[in-house]
């Protein structure tokens, strides 16, 4: 199952000029590959435009029960009092087209 989650923030509360903020930013990207495999999820990429106060994680995790643990972890909960966090679970394309598969199916039987 993958993951995708946006992270926004306002200008305000913006790490850069925020020190408090900037530790938990830097805390959480230094520590996120370690407590992600802790969970048995892997990441798959962050990218962060800076100037738009806004980042997209990808993760890899077994189920969504995984999932929450790991986003219960004291990193992600710090990170999530000046971040507004949109979770989206998302499939690549051979994920999708065997879900387009199975309902053509379904829609076979009636």
């Amino acid at each position: 199952m993958n993951i995708l989650q946006v992270y926004t923030h306002s200008p305000e509360s913006c790490p850069i000029g925020n020190p408090k903020n900037l530790q938990i930013m830097e805390n959480w990207l230094k520590n996120v590959d370690t407590l992600a495999a802790k969970h048995g999820i892997k990441v798959v990429g962050i990218w962060t435009d800076r100037w738009g106060h806004k980042s997209w994680a990808v993760y890899e995790t077994p189920n969504m029960e995984v999932f929450e643990k790991f986003e219960q972890e004291p990193e992600n909960l710090q990170k999530i009092t000046f971040t507004d966090v949109e979770t989206r679970t998302v499939s690549v394309p051979t994920q999708t087209l065997t879900f387009f598969e199975k309902i053509k199916k379904g829609q076979k039987s009636k």
